[in-house]
């Protein structure tokens, strides 16, 4: 018999109980999400969110149609409760199919489920591999760019997926950085910046496995849907260079702006602010070269690429998410920094839960909020090199 006071003698927990707690707690968690993809998806018609232009598509390639026929596009739709006079069109190049492919093997319905799944997933293995500390896990989970594409079903969030691996296996293996860059393709128009610079930073160090990563992603991806449409790269283009709904549309960039100023009606305007970026980006970067590190001087680039994008939509600011954890994790960061971002991110989420839609003016603001955001919390006046003000998170 313990000659302890009963208070005192500290409670006996068997190794199989230490065990099972972590265990539970992951199958808690994971109901927890599984019910709320499950509430997306029963929220709403599939057919008025974007993913059904991924399903449609999905499923005429899976029945060895053309995937980006107008005609059969709008009658799937139409016969899925789409009620739109023009229908929704999935514009990513055909290298994009291999990821869309699954969701015509299912029902539009459960084909939703499906495809927030994978949002959910990408979101949630960009934070793994990006080492997100548990404080800023919660930001991440509630980040007004991941919040709409929930319910938008963009898919954005393949995008931070691809971003996060290359920032991961950029220096280990560089083979499978390039591999990873396939899910940034799918929106290539978005990335000018991002690949101009990667080209001069590989170049100078000599990593051509990235490179060679890249292209047999690339090379495989783009092999994928000929085995169930051997025309589709024909059918790519009639469809690219004859779709005018691009062209008409306002999307709140900084480049629409730009357009909107000289003339409205003039599609190549778009790209002048991303000229004007990919200078400064040859300048940012042959400045910095010598301690370039993609994990601190690439999160500048990437606001700054999103920022002078063509064109995008706000779920598309979700690749965003590591500059703006990488800024909120450093330990010098400006005062306030973290209140000012809650409270910019409380703003967007107001717009996402209004019902403003991807491109809605009401967006313009957040692409240079993020970046302005991102240069108060970082800049130091006491820091004088590149690698005090932006050190390693590696």
């Amino acid at each position: 018999m313990s000659i302890l006071p009963k208070e005192l003698i500290p409670p006996r927990q068997s190794q199989e109980t230490r065990r099972i707690s972590p265990i539970l707690r992951a199958t808690g968690i994971a109901a927890i999400v599984l019910a709320g993809i499950l509430l997306i998806t029963f929220i709403g018609h599939p057919a008025n969110r974007d993913f059904i232009e991924y399903w449609t598509s999905a499923s005429l390639l899976m029945h060895r149609s053309n995937p980006y026929s107008a005609a059969g596009i709008l009658n799937l739709e139409k016969a899925h409760g789409f009620t739109g006079a023009t229908p929704l069109i999935m514009l990513n190049p055909p290298w994009t199919l291999f990821l869309i492919a699954p969701l015509g093997l299912f029902p539009v319905r459960e084909g939703l489920f499906l495809w927030t799944l994978f949002a959910v997933g990408c979101l949630l293995g960009s934070v793994r591999i990006l080492n997100v500390s548990t404080n800023a896990r919660g930001f991440a989970y509630v980040f007004a760019p991941f919040v709409i594409c929930l319910f938008s079903s963009q898919s954005s969030p393949f995008l931070l997926l691809g971003f996060a691996l290359f920032l991961r296996f950029h220096a280990s293996r560089p083979f499978w950085a390039g591999a990873s860059l396939l899910l940034m393709a799918i929106k290539p128009h978005l990335f000018l910046i991002f690949w101009a610079v990667l080209l001069m930073d590989a170049t100078y160090r000599r990593r051509l496995r990235i490179f060679a990563g890249f292209t047999a992603a690339l090379a495989t991806a783009s092999a994928f849907p000929l085995f169930f449409d051997p025309r589709i790269w024909q059918q790519y283009f009639a469809l690219a260079l004859g779709y005018k709904a691009v062209r008409q549309a306002f999307l709140p960039t900084a480049s629409m702006l730009f357009r909107a100023l000289i003339d409205v009606h003039t599609f190549w305007l778009l790209f002048v602010p991303s000229a004007f970026a990919i200078i400064w980006g040859f300048w940012y970067y042959t400045r910095n070269r010598r301690s370039w590190e993609w994990t601190s001087h690439g999160m500048l680039l990437m606001l700054a690429t999103i920022l002078a994008s063509p064109y995008s939509y706000f779920s598309d600011e979700i690749v965003l998410l590591p500059a703006i954890l990488f800024a909120l994790a450093l330990p010098e960061k400006r005062k306030y920094s973290a209140w000012l971002l809650l409270a910019i991110n409380t703003i967007a989420l107001c717009l996402v839960f209004t019902g403003h839609g991807l491109s809605s003016r009401s967006y313009l603001w957040t692409p240079v909020t993020w970046l302005a955001w991102f240069l108060y919390a970082v800049y130091r006046p006491q820091a004088h090199t590149p690698t005090e003000v932006y050190p390693s998170v590696a």
